[in-house]
C-alpha cells in the first residue's frame, strides 16, 4: 500500500472523527483533530522524505520501514483512543501509534550515534525530527491516560503532543529539506539551528513558567524558534519563485512557506502575551484555531505533498 493510499484512507477517517467530534475548532476536540492529522495523513506522507538511500541503510532503514508498514492501523487505533475520555482504555489504544514515535526516535538516535557531527545540517535537522518525535510519544500517552504532570492543564498536556508532531517532527524536517536545497545560503543553516535548537527550548520554557520561573524565558524561546520558523516560511516561499519545477509543485510550496510565516508571527505574539499584548484575545482558542490550522493544512499538508512532489525526477 502506497503512502498516498495510507494518507487517503486516513484522510476519510479524520474527517469522520471532525464530523463526530469537533463542534468548534477553538475547542480542546480541535486539539485532538491536529494530532489525528498529523498521525493519519501527514506522517506516511512525510517518512518518506527521511530516505537518505545507503546512508541510511541497516539498523535505522528498518526501523523506519517497519514504522511505515505499522502506522495506518496505529493510526486508527489512535482514533478510537481520541474518542474516548481520558483513562486506561484511551491509553491503551494509544501504545501502538506511541510504540511508532518511539521507533522513529530510536531511528533519529542511531543516525545521529552513527553520523556524529559530520553528518550535513540537513541530515542532522532530519535526525532531530525523529528524536522529538519520541518527545511527542511521551506526551500523547500521557494526554490519553490523563495524567498531568507538573499540575498542567489537560488542554497543555494535549497541545504539547500536539506541538511535538509539528514543530517537532515536521518543522525540522521542513528546514532541512530547504537547507539541502539553498545550501550555499547562510540564513537556511542559521534556520536550521534555530528550530533544532527552538523545538526542545520552547518545552523547557513552558515548564519553567509553570514551576514558577519569570514568564520570560518562555517568551524568549518561544520568539527564538518563532523567528527561525518564520525564516523557513520566507526561504519555501522563494524556492517557490525561483523553481523551474511544475506550477503545482511552487503552488504548494509557496502555501506551506505563508502558512508556516504567519503561523509562526501569531506563535510569538502568543510567547510575549505575559508582557506585550497586541492582539487583545488571543489565547489558547484561538491559537488552536489559527496557529493549529495553519500548521496543518497550510504548512503541514501543503508542505509535505510539494517536497514529495519535488523528490520525484524530474520528466
Amino acid at each position: 500500500m502506497t503512502a498516498e493510499i495510507k494518507a487517503g484512507i486516513g484522510a476519510v477517517a479524520w474527517v469522520a472523527f471532525i464530523v463526530a467530534r469537533v463542534p468548534d475548532l477553538r475547542g480542546e476536540a480541535w486539539a485532538h483533530g491536529l494530532l489525528l492529522f498529523a498521525a493519519l495523513v501527514l506522517v506516511p506522507l512525510a517518512l518518506g522524505l527521511f530516505s537518505e538511500g545507503q546512508a541510511t541503510a541497516g539498523a535505522p532503514e528498518r526501523i523506519m520501514q517497519a514504522v511505515a508498514r505499522a502506522q495506518l492501523p496505529a493510526a486508527l487505533l489512535l482514533v478510537v483512543s481520541c474518542w474516548l475520555a481520558p483513562g486506561p482504555l484511551a491509553a491503551t489504544a494509544a501504545i501502538p501509534w506511541v510504540a511508532l514515535m518511539f521507533g522513529l526516535g530510536v531511528a533519529g538516535g542511531w543516525r545521529v550515534r552513527r553520523g556524529g557531527w559530520q553528518r550535513g545540517l540537513d541530515g542532522l535537522a532530519s535526525d532531530a525530527a525523529l528524536v522529538f518525535s519520541a518527545v511527542g510519544a511521551v506526551w500523547t500517552l500521557m494526554d490519553r491516560a490523563g495524567y498531568r504532570p507538573m499540575k498542567f492543564d489537560g488542554a497543555i498536556v494535549t497541545l504539547t503532543a500536539v506541538h511535538f508532531h509539528y514543530s517537532g517532527f515536521l518543522l525540522p524536517l521542513a528546514a532541512g529539506l530547504v537547507q539541502r536545497e539553498l545550501f550555499f545560503m547562510k540564513l537556511a543553516s542559521q534556520a536550521v539551528v534555530g528550530v533544532v535548537l527552538g523545538v526542545p527550548a520552547v518545552a523547557l520554557g513552558i515548564m519553567a513558567t509553570q514551576a514558577g520561573w519569570p514568564p520570560g524565558i518562555e517568551a524568549g524561546a518561544g520568539c527564538g524558534l518563532a523567528l527561525a520558523g518564520m525564516a523557513v516560511g520566507i526561504l519555501q516561499v522563494r524556492i517557490a519563485v525561483e523553481s523551474r519545477r511544475p506550477a503545482v509543485t511552487r503552488l504548494l510550496l509557496g502555501v506551506a512557506g505563508v502558512s508556516l510565516f504567519f503561523g509562526m508571527v501569531l506563535a510569538a505574539l502568543y510567547a510575549i502575551r505575559s508582557s506585550v499584548v497586541l492582539v487583545p484575545g488571543l489565547g489558547i482558542p484561538q491559537m488552536r484555531m489559527l496557529h493549529g490550522t495553519l500548521n496543518a493544512i497550510g504548512f503541514g499538508l501543503g508542505g509535505v505533498l510539494a517536497w514529495r512532489r519535488m523528490a520525484l525526477p524530474r520528466g
